[in-house]
């Protein structure tokens, strides 16, 4: 019997932390829950294969994505786009804060009809479509990038992205 990798990183894991650490509270009975009653989802490469799609197939190092890949897989998006807090608009929108943003929505530029009308929400999952081929995500947009057809290159962009972009409290 073979175990899938992410179920021995899972075990080994909780090993680990049980072996290694002292219970010093009270151990909590019940799951983390959000405001809106949905379990707390943790930043994982687990997590990350299931919101984005990736093959479950994969090993344990390429399910890890490569910030350093997705710093280079970047440098075909920054001659449109900035991704810094008050970026200025390119030839694309300012990507900061993209992250649960409607689509369309960067103040000041203008989008394409399609993509005002596509009703997109961007999250993981409509992030790595949209980098895949935006064309068929958005049919009729303004955008004229091709996408990046590799798994592991988009995964490793859209991980450098999410991070690169992501809003503090402050804002």
């Amino acid at each position: 019997m073979t175990m899938h990798p992410f179920v021995l990183l899972a075990l080994l894991t909780t090993s680990v932390i049980v072996g290694c650490g002292q219970q010093t509270e009270k151990k909590q009975t019940t799951s983390p829950q959000t405001s809106d009653g949905g379990k707390i989802a943790m930043r994982t490469p687990v997590q990350a294969e299931k919101i984005m799609g990736i093959t479950k197939n994969v090993s344990l190092e390429a399910a890890i994505p490569d910030l350093a890949n997705g710093l280079r897989q970047f440098s075909k998006c920054k001659v449109c786009h900035t991704i810094t807090k008050g970026g200025r608009n390119k030839v694309g929108p300012n990507l900061y804060g993209i992250l649960g943003r409607t689509a369309a929505s960067t103040e000041g530029f203008r989008y394409s009809a399609a993509l005002k009308q596509s009703g997109i929400i961007w999250g993981e999952k409509t992030l790595n479509t949209w980098i895949n081929n935006p064309r068929t995500t958005a049919p009729g947009t303004s955008m004229s990038f091709v996408g990046i057809r590799d798994e592991k290159s988009r995964r490793d962009l859209l991980a450098y992205l999410l991070r690169e972009t992501a809003t503090s409290a402050a804002d």
